[in-house]
């Protein structure tokens, strides 16, 4: 666990969000690092704090890709290979961003994302590629393909 420290706790300045707990879960094959609704502030400090244990394969990306996280600092102190973006679907907040989705193609980050892809699972084997396997690509439902334009009014 990186985050948060007791300092955090009594911090009266620190928004709820960045009292999010930041693990690193790692094996011999890879690690992932999630980081719940961090913002800017704790991803600095971060950076400050554990610089090194902060390199991880897979990153679940900070406040879902809000605009208030994922500095670039931040992202090239991790150095993902890939980022798992998080949003609800059709959430109201309309994340992930796209200047914060920019920001990890400009990295050259594999980017994925819950809302569009569903469940990512991740394995962590010796040999095994981090990219996730994409739940609705591998067991898709007929109701969640989009309709072919027309197709209903030839029913009818």
């Amino acid at each position: 666990m990186l985050h948060p420290v007791y300092a955090n706790y009594v911090n009266p300045k620190l928004k709820s969000n960045d009292l999010s707990c930041v693990l690193r879960v790692s094996n011999a094959a890879g690690s992932a690092l999630l980081t719940g609704d961090i913002e800017a502030r704790t991803e600095s400090d971060l950076i400050h704090r554990e610089p090194t244990r902060l390199r991880s394969g897979v990153l679940i990306v900070p406040h879902h890709g809000g605009r208030t996280s994922s500095t670039p600092a931040f992202i090239a102190s991790v150095g993902p290979e890939v980022a798992a973006f998080t949003p609800a679907y059709r959430n109201r907040f309309n994340h992930p961003r796209p200047e914060i989705v920019e920001r990890y193609v400009a990295a050259g980050v594999h980017n994925y994302r819950t809302d569009y892809d569903g469940t990512l699972t991740f394995t962590f084997d010796q040999g095994a590629s981090h990219l996730p396997r994409r739940e609705r690509a591998h067991n898709a439902r007929y109701w969640r393909d989009a309709p072919v334009e027309g197709e209903l009014a030839s029913l009818a």
